[in-house]
């Protein structure tokens, strides 16, 4: 039976003030240490940017640094906390692959999860975030896989969907259809697998994972929404930022010229000797 409203939201609200809370930690532990500089693109990215002073660069790489570890983790959020913990499916994490045959297989290894449907025969769900998670050689190589789970184990499971959290389907790559053993241009050598692997994409994907209900997407937004309206420490967070930020002032400021302007060799060096 699929969730309702309520428990989506309330699910993956609790989740999302989670998964702020780490965010958080992350500035607290002042960050500037793990951030790696190229001296040799800064003036470039100076120019390319039209920046005017070392704050706004600072400013620049501290979210650009950042971002990284937000879209890291926004990801692992949606696959290892709100699909298990709030839409019930078994996460395939290492100490479940290893207790459990036929999981602990090579050619499950792009399995993330296994979803129930109520009936002895689960689907299998491989998650990817976005149109660009897959390459040609993965494409190929998911294929062979799930080729091989559906000719050994094809009895125990129902489909294999491959599942996209945001995106339209009609904007995913052809590598999309490469891994079912579509070929549209050049021949890759591939099985068709049409009848058994699907691709799920946005909307459509959060309505199959929840039984058919079309609105998901939107509850599952509807819960980020509350939890971040829920967390009472955002003015926290700007302080953190601030205070990190003038970590990485501070670390840098030594290569401030007179006139204001930087001492990318005096940089360079600092960096690279």
């Amino acid at each position: 039976m699929p969730l309702n409203e309520s428990q989506v939201t309330n699910g993956v609200s609790k989740w999302t003030r989670w998964w702020v809370g780490q965010r958080k930690i992350k500035l607290r532990e002042q960050l500037s240490e793990t951030m790696t500089i190229n001296p040799l693109m800064l003036p470039v990215i100076f120019e390319l940017h039209a920046l005017k002073t070392f704050d706004e660069l600072a400013e620049l790489f501290i979210a650009g640094h950042l971002m990284v570890g937000h879209n890291t983790g926004f990801g692992k959020l949606i696959d290892e906390k709100v699909l298990p913990e709030v839409f019930g499916t078994v996460k395939l994490d290492a100490k479940y692959r290893k207790g459990n045959r036929p999981i602990n297989e090579s050619c499950f290894d792009e399995i993330d999860h296994v979803v129930p449907r109520g009936t002895d025969v689960p689907d299998l769900l491989s998650l990817k975030a976005s149109k660009w998670t897959i390459q040609l050689t993965m494409a190929v190589q998911l294929n062979a896989s799930f080729n091989e789970i559906l000719s050994n184990y094809g009895n125990r499971y129902g489909k294999i969907i491959v599942g996209v959290f945001y995106g339209k389907k009609e904007g995913l790559t052809d590598k999309y259809d490469i891994l079912r053993g579509i070929n549209r241009g050049k021949r890759h050598n591939v099985t068709d697998l049409t009848g058994r692997v699907m691709v799920y994409s946005g909307r459509e994907f959060w309505s199959w994972l929840n039984g058919g209900e079309t609105r998901t997407q939107d509850w599952v937004l509807d819960g980020i929404l509350k939890g971040v309206k829920e967390d009472n420490s955002w003015g926290e967070c700007g302080k953190l930022l601030s205070d990190f930020k003038s970590e990485i002032k501070k670390k840098f400021s030594g290569h401030m010229q007179k006139d204001g302007s930087i001492d990318w060799h005096s940089l360079l060096k600092s960096i690279s000797g």
